[in-house]
Formats: C-alpha cells, sequence, structure tokens
C-alpha cells in the first residue's frame, strides 16, 4: 500500500522532469539539413567548411593568446578585473530562471 506522501515524492519529480524534457526538446531539434538525405559531394563540401572553420578558429585563439602574451602583467590583472566586472553587471540583465525555462520563444 502507497501512502499519499510517497505518492507525492515521486509525482512532482517526474511531472519536472517531463516539463523540461518538453521545454528543452524545442531548443535541441535538429535542424532540417539533417533530415534530409545529402549526397556525397554535398557531405564532401559540408566536411571541407568544418575542417576550415576548425582552421580558423584555432589561429584565432592563438593570435589572442600570443596577443595577451605580450600585455604586461598591470594590464592582465586590469583586464582580469575588468572581465569580472563585466560578469557582475550582465548577471543583472540575464533573463530570468523562469522565463528562459518557460519562456514562448527558443529563440530569445
Amino acid at each position: 500500500m502507497v501512502h499519499s506522501g510517497h505518492k507525492k515524492y515521486f509525482i512532482l519529480p517526474t511531472l519536472l522532469c517531463t516539463l523540461v524534457l518538453m521545454v528543452s526538446a524545442c531548443k535541441t531539434a535538429a535542424p532540417l539539413q539533417n533530415k534530409t538525405k545529402l549526397t556525397k559531394e554535398e557531405k564532401t563540401v559540408i566536411k571541407l567548411k568544418d575542417k576550415e572553420k576548425k582552421k580558423n578558429m584555432a589561429e584565432y585563439e592563438a593570435a589572442v593568446r600570443a596577443h595577451r602574451k605580450n600585455q604586461t602583467e598591470a594590464t592582465q590583472k586590469m583586464m582580469k578585473a575588468d572581465k569580472k566586472k563585466a560578469r557582475k553587471y550582465n548577471r543583472v540583465h540575464q533573463r530570468s530562471l523562469w522565463d528562459r525555462l518557460f519562456g514562448n520563444s527558443c529563440n530569445k
């Protein structure tokens, strides 16, 4: 025999998980491109573009690291403090958790 107290501990988490999965499904839906069958040439082009994109990102990150390495210690400390301030400031402007989870649009 299940008591109503134990039933409550089963139903609430199940309901919560169901809601979270339904909301997150909107954000993780695959694009239409993946649902259609691609030709071999199209797949090759996509792979080449991805490879070039990765190469460009690696070059950019290397340039950023080199730029930061050239900064003086005082400048590095100042940049770190500014980054911390920006994070603190932007946290205030972030949408609420409720709105992010249950907002009417996935694109906001």
